[in-house]
């Protein structure tokens, strides 16, 4: 199964060129397919007179600071997102020709911004759904028909409580899905607590309910207390991260509705290993027709012999046999 790691930069590049640069290193270093950013306009999130107005003020780039980003993303050959509140950042998301935006949760709801990204040229949009209805989420997909689709699950909580993540929803929204919805995945946006054992286990738990894209904080580091840090991880231990949920996903693998379900060839190694040979319970004359009571499954260093009694029921011995010898395939007919 193919996964995909996101490296949730948010806000905490603080409004600094510089520093956005840097948290784009470190993702990419720590084993991140994407980055993400929130690509701000004060105006488009907030009225003058909110609270936190200033703040999303000082979180504002250049244009051309996010051009040059754009062109940094490509010489380290990692994927940019970008979270989009409104025309302007959308407009500057496409000049950029980013893999992905991001509506925020905030807007799941939101019809107008929804559309215009339905419209854009902008190929992929990841839905954030944390704190979704269901109906609300079968809207959107509904108007981003023809996008590619992430759904993406879990909320910032700064951090979450792990009891709160809902992972089971994954199996209910990707059933709910079918498979009338073929541009459609659905992701885990992953706000453990930094220091709770479960800061890797969550999206690992995620892998198996059947998410695809993960989504998880970097911060260059804890102790600097940046912008979005409540839920991060520091470069070492996001590429702790990725590398342990790649593995996960390499252990989940795929199963095939066959009859040896696509075992890996380790495995079919090891039933052949683990297969006992066919041996003669009692002492057998040629012309036996062998029946239960005849054979036992024991280890023997014989080699080319049977393994499997149900091949040996009901055969006719063309040869005599002892006790406690295998049965050959040609010793009988």
């Amino acid at each position: 199964m193919s996964i995909e790691i996101i490296a949730e930069l948010a806000q905490g590049f603080e409004g600094r060129p510089e520093q956005a640069r840097l948290l784009m290193k470190a993702a990419t270093t720590a084993g991140a397919d994407a980055v993400k950013y929130q690509l701000v306009y004060a105006d488009e999130l907030a009225t003058p007179d909110y609270k936190y107005y200033e703040l999303f003020r000082s979180l504002e780039m250049a244009d051309e600071v996010w051009v040059e980003l754009a062109e940094y993303a490509r010489e380290l050959g990692v994927r940019l997102h970008l979270d989009v509140f409104g025309t302007s950042s959308l407009q500057l998301a496409e000049r950029l020709e980013v893999a992905a935006v991001k509506i925020h949760g905030t807007d799941l709801t939101n019809i107008g911004l929804l559309s215009d990204v339905a419209r854009s040229s902008v190929p992929r949009v990841l839905l954030g759904a944390g704190g979704g209805h269901a109906n609300e989420i079968r809207q959107a997909i509904n108007i981003l028909a023809d996008k590619q689709i992430v759904v993406l699950l879990g909320f910032q909580g700064y951090p979450t409580p792990d009891e709160s993540n809902q992972i089971a929803r994954t199996r209910l929204v990707i059933k709910s899905l079918g498979d009338t919805h073929q541009n459609v995945v659905v992701g885990f946006a992953d706000h453990a607590r930094p220091e709770s054992p479960l800061r890797y286990a969550l999206a690992a738990t995620a892998i198996g309910a059947g998410a695809t894209v993960f989504e998880k904080h970097l911060t260059l580091g804890k102790v600097m207390k940046l912008e979005d840090h409540e839920s991060a991880l520091n470069p070492d231990e996001f590429l702790e991260f990725s590398q342990i949920i790649r593995h996960c996903s390499d252990a989940l693998g795929e199963a095939k509705d066959t009859e040896d379900f696509g075992m890996s060839e380790v495995e079919k190694g090891y039933r052949k290993m683990i297969r006992r040979h066919v041996v003669t319970s009692r002492d057998l004359k040629k012309g036996s027709i062998i029946a239960p009571t005849d054979i036992v499954l024991k280890r023997s260093s014989a080699e080319n012999v049977l393994t499997d009694l149900d091949l040996a029921y009901d055969k006719t011995l063309n040869c005599d046999l002892k006790k406690n010898m295998p049965i050959a395939t040609n010793d009988i007919i």
